[in-house]
């Protein structure tokens, strides 16, 4: 069999090369996944440059449209856009399953490059094994990775960061601010004045400690 391959060594090796090329792009975005997924634990003090600007974009959004309608699509909008190296991160799995049908294609040539100068069997046979040994080591690499699965934990983790932990404190900010905005009553204004403003007052004392319940 390795005499077979090292008689056609050229085909054999770009066969290789693209199997070897979807193994390492599989491989890197599930080294990207796992990251941002471990980096997600701790969104308060996540040091990860592409979490953070998400977290940043995220403020500012809320901050413009004074909230997000739509804090799910924001995420996945977000995750679409993260990239490695400039490429978007889930361009990476597609790549590595046409990097794989690529080495598939090759073994495919080569078996009918074979056969059309009048080969047996047995020399075609090993690159049907070696085809069916690449199919099974990919997928079985791929289910190990659970990629699919990481990008929807990780969506899931900061949608729920957003919308339990990172809207309530903005709001408790907005409402902090308007309480600090309003200027104090004038010793000499009157009394109806005077209880007017209290009761302006009390009114945003309740809204903070609502706030404030809803954050414990």
């Amino acid at each position: 069999m390795l005499e077979i391959f090292l008689k056609h060594n050229y085909s054999f090796i770009l066969i290789a090369v693209f199997f070897i090329l979807s193994l390492l792009t599989l491989l890197v975005q599930w080294a990207h996944c796992r990251g941002l997924l471990k980096a997600a634990e701790n969104m308060s003090t996540v040091s990860h440059k592409s979490l953070k600007a998400i977290h940043a974009k995220f403020v500012q959004c809320y901050h413009m449209n004074e909230g997000v309608a739509n804090i799910p699509v924001f995420v996945e909008n977000c995750l679409e856009k993260d990239k490695i190296l400039g490429i978007s991160h889930r361009s990476f799995g597609k790549w590595s399953v046409q990097f794989l049908f690529l080495s598939v294609l090759c073994v495919g040539a080569e078996v009918f490059r074979i056969l059309a100068v009048a080969g047996t069997f047995a020399q075609v046979l090993p690159y049907y094994g070696m085809c069916a040994l690449e199919l099974y080591l990919f997928f079985l690499l791929k289910n190990l990775c659970d990629v699919e699965g990481k990008q929807s934990a990780l969506q899931l983790r900061l949608v729920e960061y957003f919308e339990n932990h990172l809207v309530p404190r903005l709001k408790l900010n907005e409402a902090m601010s308007r309480v600090e905005d309003v200027p104090q009553p004038k010793r000499h204004e009157g009394k109806k004045k005077g209880s007017q403003r209290a009761w302006l007052t009390q009114q945003e004392e309740d809204e903070l400690e609502a706030l404030l319940r809803e954050m414990v």
